[in-house]
């Protein structure tokens, strides 16, 4: 059972149709179709149906299947990583961010590290904090930055690499610009533009509802964080947002913002994470060097935690 044969069930099962599976692994149909054969003799059972032109997986495929996935994403870890041991004047740093430290953090990182590096190629992901988690862990990403708070996963190596404060924000004209001292009641009984369920944020908004005994008023639900800060320019409503994420905004005089009241919970850390039983490439340590650096510069520890 090699790789290639492992390699075209999970392909079979992304596009249902040898020819496709053909052209991704740029092989002939009469040697894709001779390795699934190969593939079904070897383990003596059946594992491939054909149905209306399309190629589906038996039962006995999907459970194969979801042994190969991984088999197949540990083998092109194991090959990008040895390759990025030969040099560091050439080679592809990737990098998974969710929203926000995607958006106002890691940008700046990146243009720090190729003007280092000017021989790397740099790739960027953004997903949703949950979902970077997942795809760490399921050993899909080798390497990410995300919002965490102490504790939250012990199965991650994390280095924080900027302070995050969670912020009220809302228009220059609300009511609440001119208000020098904001309760949780008050707070709650405005209507609320809200990040995305998966989001840190609107984990962090959730919790301080919680812990001060409030239920807000979700009026807008937005899957972008442009798009929650574009909703706040000219409405009543407000909402909580990264403090490094619209300094721009309140420069401008777009936006304005206050301290949550009440009892707040942890705003966390922009951390960069990588799996404990995962080794980083000197690619990759160059950047976790780097990143870390630019943290102590602005006061940060930045070893691991």
């Amino acid at each position: 059972m090699n790789l290639v044969k492992l390699q075209i069930l999970v392909l079979i099962e992304k596009y249902k149709k040898v020819t496709d599976v053909a052209a991704e692994m740029n092989l002939k149909q009469p040697t894709v179709s001779f390795h699934m054969k190969s593939l079904e003799s070897e383990l003596g059972a059946s594992l491939f149906q054909y149905r209306s032109g399309r190629v589906l997986l038996t039962d006995a495929g999907r459970a194969l299947y979801q042994y190969a996935v991984r088999i197949v994403s540990l083998s092109a870890e194991a090959e990008r990583t040895v390759k990025q041991f030969t040099s560091l004047a050439s080679g592809n740093l990737e990098l998974t961010a969710s929203d926000i430290p995607a958006s106002y953090l890691v940008p700046k990182l990146l243009s720090q590290f190729t003007q280092h590096y000017d021989g790397i190629d740099v790739y960027l992901s953004v997903l949703p904090d949950d979902a970077v988690r997942e795809r760490l862990r399921s050993r899909e990403i080798q390497l990410a930055v995300l919002h965490s708070t102490e504790g939250q996963d012990d199965t991650f190596h994390t280095q924080v690499i900027a302070e995050e404060e969670t912020v009220l924000v809302f228009a220059p004209e609300h009511p609440f610009a001119g208000e020098q001292e904001l309760t949780a009641q008050a707070v709650a009984r405005e209507p609320w533009v809200q990040h995305e369920a998966a989001s840190f944020l609107r984990g962090i908004s959730d919790q301080w509802a919680q812990l001060n005994n409030v239920r807000v008023w979700n009026h807008a639900v937005l899957g972008s964080p442009e798009a929650v800060k574009g909703m706040l320019y000219t409405g009543r409503m407000v909402g909580v947002f990264s403090r490094s994420g619209i300094e721009a905004e309140v420069a401008a005089g777009r936006l304005a913002y206050a301290r949550l009241p009440g009892i707040l919970p942890d705003n966390g850390s922009f951390v960069l994470a990588w799996r404990k039983d995962y080794t980083l490439s000197p690619l990759q340590q160059a950047f976790a060097g780097m990143a870390a650096g630019s943290a102590t510069k602005n006061g940060i520890p930045g070893a691991p935690v």
